[in-house]
């Protein structure tokens, strides 16, 4: 009996040794897997993480683009011809209305060294047949410069002005053909259907139909002055002429206290500019 207990203990031990041998690889191959899914499922997080950042990068840039703050972009007309759309998050100028026809001629005489350009601009207004720009405080301008030399169109936000510094959204496009635009104020509906840029923002507000608003004339002289562009202002309404100096820059508290300067230096009297010239146009006022 003792014998054969004793074979049975070293059966079983010799068992327990094999049964060792054999779990540990079996062990090890399981860890092993195990360290590949994991290291497989890392990697599909991080690429996954990578891809949902670039998609959010991508859909950032969109919405950036359909705000409008890129500097350029550039569309195709139907003639294949490049429209160009300038757009600024804000156009910040200074603007200081002048008295009266002395005081603007007396302006022009100290810039003239300086004079860059000479623009007669002719200012038209649109609007949805449903006020649909109003409501949204926006204003849409057709522009022709010196004839049919060139047209822009314009959509600008509500100007805010404050102490002579004017503050406004502003996306710009060139028409293609300054002299086929002039089919637009009779049949404004062709520049909602040929304009790229109004047919983004009329993705935003459905207007079916423009209406054409009438406009004013603006005789423009462009100054180079102390490092910026000076623009002095002849603007013709039906009801009266108004004398404006307007300067767009980065740096309007300085360029204003430089013109404040200038023009108190040349006797010339001025006050701030009160209202922009499309509110004049639609109240008929001279403020």
């Amino acid at each position: 009996p003792i014998s054969l207990e004793h074979d049975r203990m070293s059966l079983r031990m010799s068992f327990c040794r094999v049964s060792r041998l054999t779990y540990a690889p079996t062990q090890a191959t399981a860890l092993g897997v195990k360290s590949r899914r994991q290291g497989r499922a890392l990697a599909t997080t991080a690429a996954g993480r990578a891809t949902a950042a670039a998609t959010t990068t991508a859909q950032s840039a969109s919405r950036l683009v359909s705000r409008g703050f890129p500097a350029r972009q550039t569309h195709c007309s139907a003639a294949n011809r490049p429209q160009e759309v300038s757009s600024k998050a804000m156009e910040v100028e200074v603007k200081i209305r002048l008295p009266d026809r002395a005081a603007y001629d007396k302006v022009a005489a100290v810039l003239a060294p300086g004079k860059t350009a000479s623009h007669a601009q002719e200012n038209y207004f649109f609007d949805g047949s449903s006020r649909e720009l109003e409501s949204t405080r926006s204003v849409l301008r057709l522009r022709f410069y010196n004839g049919d030399h060139k047209a822009v169109i314009t959509v600008k936000g509500k100007q805010i002005l404050q102490d002579g510094i004017g503050r406004a959204s502003e996306v710009e496009e060139d028409a293609p053909d300054a002299a086929a635009a002039r089919a637009w104020l009779a049949q404004p509906d062709l520049l909602l259907q040929s304009s790229p840029l109004l047919k983004q923002l009329n993705e935003k507000i459905g207007m079916s139909h423009l209406v054409c608003m009438g406009g004013f004339k603006n005789q423009r002289e462009v100054y180079s002055w102390e490092g910026q562009t000076l623009e002095l202002d002849e603007t013709r309404y039906e009801w009266g002429t108004l004398y404006e100096i307007e300067c767009e820059t980065t740096e309007p508290e300085a360029v204003r206290d430089k013109l404040e300067k200038l023009l108190a230096a040349h006797g010339v009297s001025y006050s701030y500019s009160k209202t922009s010239k499309f509110a004049n146009f639609i109240n008929k006022t001279l403020l």
